[in-house]
């Protein structure tokens, strides 16, 4: 595994937060961040949206509700970022425990294991896919498990099955974090799916 592999870039001037922002808080929202598969103090940008539909294709990685979506969000534990009070950086997506995770598009398997940007008790258990045209997936919150086909180097087909939705890290309950890193830069995983929503 290269380190670029999974570890994105640090965030302008100020750092992951900006300079205004107190070290308490940047501990706090750091932690919170592992939580929902963020990259801590190596996190990338956010990139703006776009209406256009980019490649790979992308499919729902699994099945549930969505309890917290991309962008401008209500949950306070998220932090500023531009007009937002509070945004997130990928999809929360809500089922029952041990749900099927699966690839959402072709690529190769550059990390399995423990969130490898977060130190200490809040990290989770996390698959990293890298595909083409400098795009990489991002699942967290997994069960502790390594998946048949799904290991470190293995390359997996779309749909094929990576890891258990679970509840690990500091986390509000079972559920899988989906994020999608787009040349180091955090954007909207819908500028890559096909359907508006994951099946229920």
């Amino acid at each position: 595994m290269r380190a670029s592999d999974v570890r994105p870039t640090p965030v302008g001037p100020g750092g992951r937060w900006g300079s205004g922002m107190r070290h308490s808080r940047m501990r706090l929202a750091a932690a919170v961040l592992a939580a929902f598969g963020i990259a801590g103090s190596f996190a990338p940008a956010v990139a703006p949206a776009t209406a256009a539909q980019l490649s790979p294709a992308m499919m729902w990685p699994t099945t549930g509700r969505i309890t917290q979506p991309y962008g401008c969000t209500g949950f306070r534990y998220e932090p500023r970022r531009g007009n937002c009070k509070h945004f997130h950086l990928g999809v929360d997506i809500a089922d029952a425990r041990s749900t099927p995770v699966r690839a959402a598009a072709a690529g190769k398997v550059v990390h399995v294991g423990l969130d490898p940007w977060i130190r200490g008790k809040y990290r989770s258990w996390t698959v990293v896919i890298r595909h083409a045209n400098g795009v990489r997936t991002f699942y967290a919150h997994l069960r502790k498990r390594v998946i048949a086909g799904a290991h470190e180097g293995d390359h997996v087909v779309k749909g094929q099955k990576i890891g258990l939705m679970g509840n690990t890290g500091l986390s509000t309950g079972v559920h899988l974090h989906f994020a999608v890193i787009l040349n180091h830069e955090w954007v909207n995983p819908g500028r890559f799916l096909t359907a508006d929503a994951p099946r229920r």
